[in-house]
């Protein structure tokens, strides 16, 4: 038999054999119509042989034990070690009086002998099925009950059925008192995913979750915990849940994990135990919502296969989720499947100063969930429970109960235990029976009533308990066997003492957790100073030996224990460790915590280095760039000749919008590279930055310069370059230059197998093709790209290239744009992309502007500029607030919309970027034609023009000779203006139905109007009547036909 199966003491059989054992003895017994017996045996007094001579002693005698009853049983038996001196024979093929007949012999024979000189006795209960139960569970349980009452009624004696001693079933068998609650649940779960259920501890909020799913009759609850003590592990209450799926049937989730795309694979196995799954190849890494979509995806799986019409996801304790458990269950929560349903629990007072907390405002904004806080039971209610757990009791036994315990659950079943024993409560046979009086000391609170029982623990058994608490989860009889240099027998034994105490509860056979996540925080509380930094320790070394071969999956743990136990090399060196798992698995918040930990033990000037260089790379990737600034700084001092730490400067100040100190941070790492590879990032990146600042010919002339020396480039390096020459000849609107550059750039991206630069170049290609106004060649191209970002699972490319759909849709189809705008934006929301956000709620205000809908344009204008302030993001306030002004300008509430174009310019002036000093120079002018300011406007409307004259970019050259046009019509110099709204047309006049083109023939038709052309300026308003009803714009339609009221009238 497999040595797992196996007592490492006594050689016989171990819990894990006895639940195999049964399930499939109930399987045989079933199908051949048979019966088979349990015989639990409990040796009498043995615990003085271990309190007078050593549990040295008291394991040969276990051993001697053992064997005898290996003598006494037929050889069709099996013999288990069930806990410390428990035993029992499992009994094929049997039935009552057999089972009666071998208990009589064994305390027969006992009667007889010594063993190792020691007289010794044992009480024996007994269970057969399917008489006395059909599952594990219930038969174990009623061999329990009758050899406690052979215990109750002297030892030394088999426990008859009808002498039964009842127990107090605690826990309640069934919810109760929580119809209300269940039903508002259910009716809930109709319009929400997401349901919270808050309330104190011990007020039965998973006792209320597992009510739901019975009621929804689901079969799989998909169920993580959270606990305070792995709030350094990322993604823990996740890897919990996947942990006990796979425990509970691993063929099964091995198989729905195969069948998951390879690229998905290997994000799922973050997450997933690494000595289940099969190790496959990594891939390239991304970014964490690919993980998050992994992990949706999986669970979608198995819930198709398990409960394809309901799934309940539970997370249990959510103010003990770590931060990235939060952003994947915030990912979940907007993206699972229609037939998961959701429910997460919390306590009230603890949710304050968790991760969790910074969610809860954006949730409810959104409306993603719905919120249920329990409340202590009433008194009915309460006796209904008290009646569960014993029967009917006197009214003011139960009165006393309900004013001690405030309705709480878990205190009333406190309260109980106390009761018992105090021996105010007993069974005599009938019915419990109350002493007369109940006036004794009940702890006035749950923390009070723990603390109390700790007490009376003895202090073997308490230590054992308190190892639990600092392992801080689930555990089993080895871990803590090991922790405390004691073999899993006696172990065995405190745990069955615990359960009875109601301390712990077996989860599943040999794994056991608190009974409620409140005991083990005032266990771990009470536990004195110098014997936590050693159990901290003692747990460290456990680990390190029992996980010995997926160490990884516990450095967390390892750091924290070590950090706690004082040992600083450990605590370094699991620190470090710890850090980069959590780095590479997106934990970013996590990676910091345990980098700066590292920290404070590291004194090697190269190892600080790299962990200040590691602080700042996240810093970066999280936008905290004061603090990404500040690590780069200390990393220079330290080394001042570091070419990456330039380049990560560079990196910095670039996205911050301040290219001045990017591009002084780019030419020293240049300087520093020159004549090696390396050199080629700081061209590649200076010649990005010339072509931002509009210095086209300097970053032309940089990449050129590379290509001379092309022999000398990585392969991705020219890549790189041929992309970057692109996209400079499509910002000076040469489209087939751009274009072949771009299918350079494909060409070797394919040869080395980038898949994400080569979707990148379809976008480019896209965009070529839009800007040329080829609307069906840049959507295939877009689709292209979307493809291999779905497929690779790249969010952040997929929302880009919603958003470039859309403003593609944008042209000439008004409906379609909203539509992808909307999968963007809905993208964005999902991985959080706040500078998307402010993108796409901008693009929806103007979709929603043109089509008359001016409450959702004005929110999505305010929700841009909010998230804006929020980034600092300068380019997002200038066209947030263009937005508005031209918003307030259309309603004719000028004063108002003059101050928003007046914020847009202040900050255009700060940034002296060019395309928003356009945009702003273009607004003003608007304004400055209402307010009939006309010098200044064809000043304006002039330079504008300038400016604009060697402009590649189609778009705005066309609107530079509108404005003009616009001025000129206002000077009454018509034949001038339509000179240049002829030009304007030109560049798009062999395209079918197009916003601009719509706008050319409507302002045309007005210069008609004002020249009394009425059947010219008709015939032009039809036509632009008719392409703007193709494409949704009905804010244009309106101006059409105030336009042609007037030529009627």
């Amino acid at each position: 038999m497999k040595e797992i199966y196996i007592d490492d003491l006594t050689g016989c059989y171990n819990r894990r054999f006895l639940y195999y054992w049964i399930e499939n003895e109930i399987k045989r017994a079933t199908r051949f119509g048979t019966k088979f017996t349990l015989i639990l045996l409990d040796m009498d007094d043995f615990r003085d042989i271990n309190n007078n001579f050593g549990h040295s002693e008291g394991d040969k005698v276990l051993i001697e034990f053992s064997s005898f009853l290996q003598t006494n049983i037929r050889e069709v038996d099996n013999l288990v070690r069930y806990g410390g001196d428990e035993f029992l024979i499992l009994m094929p093929n049997t039935d009552e009086k057999g089972a009666i007949e071998l208990a009589q012999r064994i305390l027969n024979n006992l009667n007889e002998i010594k063993i190792l000189g020691y007289q010794i006795c044992c009480s024996i209960g007994f269970s057969v099925f399917p008489d006395d139960g059909t599952i594990a569970e219930t038969l174990i349980n009623q061999a329990d009950s009758l050899m406690y009452q052979a215990k109750k009624q002297g030892k030394s004696r088999i426990g008859l059925k009808q002498e039964i001693v009842k127990k107090l079933q605690i826990p309640s068998p069934i919810t109760i008192g929580r119809d209300d609650e269940s039903n508002w649940c259910l009716g809930q779960l109709k319009n929400y995913n997401t349901i919270f259920i808050a309330g104190e501890a011990g007020i039965g909020k998973t006792r209320l979750a597992f009510e739901i799913k019975e009621r929804l009759k689901t079969p799989i609850l998909l169920k993580g915990n959270a606990y305070a003590a792995l709030s350094s592990v990322p993604y823990h209450p996740f890897k919990n849940m996947f942990n006990e799926l796979i425990n509970k049937d691993f063929d099964l989730i091995e198989r729905v994990f195969k069948q998951m795309p390879e690229i998905y694979q290997s994000e799922i196995r973050k997450i997933l135990p690494a000595e289940h799954m099969v190790r496959i190849p990594q891939t390239e890494g991304l970014d964490k919502y690919r993980l998050y979509n992994s992990v949706s995806e999986f669970m979608s799986k198995i819930s198709e296969i398990f409960s394809p019409d309901v799934t309940i996801l539970l997370i249990d304790d959510l103010h003990w989720a770590d931060r990235p458990s939060c952003e994947l269950f915030d990912f979940l929560i907007r993206s699972i499947k229609d037939n998961i349903r959701i429910l997460g629990t919390y306590r009230v007072e603890e949710i304050k100063d968790s991760p969790l907390s910074d969610f809860w405002g954006i949730w409810a904004r959104e409306k993603l969930y719905t919120q249920l806080t329990l409340l202590p039971l009433n008194k009915t209610q309460s006796n209904q429970l008290l009646e569960k757990i014993m029967g009917t009791i006197p009214s003011s036994a139960a009165n006393f109960i309900y004013h001690e315990s405030g309705g709480n659950p878990f205190y009333l079943e406190e309260i109980l235990r106390e009761l018992e024993r105090q021996q105010k409560i007993y069974w005599n046979g009938r019915e419990w029976v109350f002493a007369k009086s109940l006036n004794v000391m009940i702890p006035r609170s749950i923390e009070e009533t723990i603390k109390r029982k700790l007490k009376f623990l003895e202090p073997e058994i308490k230590k054992y308990l308190e190892i639990g608490a600092v392992f801080g989860q689930e555990f089993n009889a080895a871990t803590i066997a090991t922790a405390s240099k004691r073999n899993v027998g006696q172990i065995l034994d405190a745990i069955d003492e615990l359960c009875r105490l109601g301390f712990i509860k077996e989860n599943t056979p040999d794994n056991f957790f608190f009974s409620e996540d409140v005991v083990l925080q005032i266990v771990y509380k009470n536990i004195l100073k110098g014997d936590l930094i050693q159990y901290h320790k003692g747990m460290g070394e456990t680990i390190e030996i029992m996980y010995r071969d997926v160490l990884p999956n516990y450095f967390e743990q390892l750091a924290t224990h070590f950090t706690i136990a004082n040992d600083s090399l450990k605590a370094l060196y699991y620190s470090k460790k710890a850090a980069l798992k959590a780095k590479d698995n997106y934990a970013h918040t996590i990676a910091l915590k345990f980098f700066e930990n590292a920290l404070k033990y590291e004194d090697d000037i190269e190892e600080i280095f790299k962990i200040k260089f590691s602080l700042a790379e996240i810093y970066f990737l999280i936008g905290d760039y004061k603090k990404a600034r500040q690590q780069l700084n200390t990393c220079l001092k330290i080394n001042p000749n570091s070419y990456k730490v330039c380049e990560k400067l560079g990196n910095v100040y670039e996205n911050m919008g301040d290219y001045k100190n990017s591009l002084k941070y780019y030419q020293t790492g240049l300087k520093m590279t020159q004549g090696t590879e390396a050199s080629y990032t700081f061209r590649t990146a200076l010649s990005w930055l010339y072509a931002r600042l509009g210095q086209y010919s300097r970053a032309k002339k940089e990449c050129e310069n590379m290509l001379k020396k092309k022999r000398q480039m990585s392969r991705q390096a020219i890549g790189d370059t041929y992309v970057v020459l692109g996209i400079l000849h499509l910002q000076l609107g040469k489209f087939k230059k751009a274009e072949s550059y771009f299918k350079k750039g494909l060409k070797i991206r394919e040869t080395i197998g980038d898949k994400k630069r080569i979707a990148a170049c379809y976008l480019d290609l896209g965009l070529n093709y839009h800007q040329k106004f080829k609307f069906k060649l840049g959507e295939k191209f877009y689709n292209k790209a979307l493809n291999i970002y779905e497929k690779i699972g790249y969010q952040d490319g997929i929302l880009t290239t919603f958003n470039n759909i859309g403003a593609l849709y944008a042209s000439y189809d008004f409906p379609k744009a909203e539509e992808y705008y909307l999968l963007a934006l809905k993208q964005a929301k999902l991985i959080g992309a706040k500078e998307n956000i402010v993108f796409l709620c901008k693009n929806l205000g103007e979709i929603n502007y043109n089509r008359m809908m001016d409450d959702q344009a004005f929110m999505n204008y305010k929700q841009a500029m909010k998230y804006s302030r929020q980034l600092n993001f300068h380019e997002g306030i200038i066209f947030s607030n263009l937005g508005l002004s031209e918003f307030y300008r259309e309603k004719g509430k000028i004063k108002k919309g003059k101050s928003y174009l007046e914020r847009a310019l202040r900050v255009a002036g700060k940034i002296n970027l060019r395309y928003p000093n356009i945009d702003c120079l273009m607004e003003e002018i608007e304004y400055l034609l209402v307010l009939r300011k006309l010098k200044k406007a064809d000043i304006l409307s002039k330079k504008l023009l300038s400016q604009l004259r060697m402009e590649r970019d189609v778009e705005y050259k066309i609107y530079s000779l509108i404005h003009r046009a616009k001025v000129l019509v206002e000077l009454k110099k018509y034949t001038k203006a339509h000179f240049y709204y002829n030009k304007a047309y030109n560049y798009i006049k062999s395209l079918s139905r197009n916003k601009i083109s719509g706008e050319i023939y409507f302002l045309r038709g007005v210069v008609y109007k004002k020249e009394k052309r009425f059947k010219d300026a008709l015939k032009l308003f039809l036509e632009a009547n008719r392409i703007f009803k193709a494409i949704g714009h009905l804010r244009y339609l309106s101006k059409i036909e105030q336009e042609m009221e007037e030529i009627s009238t």
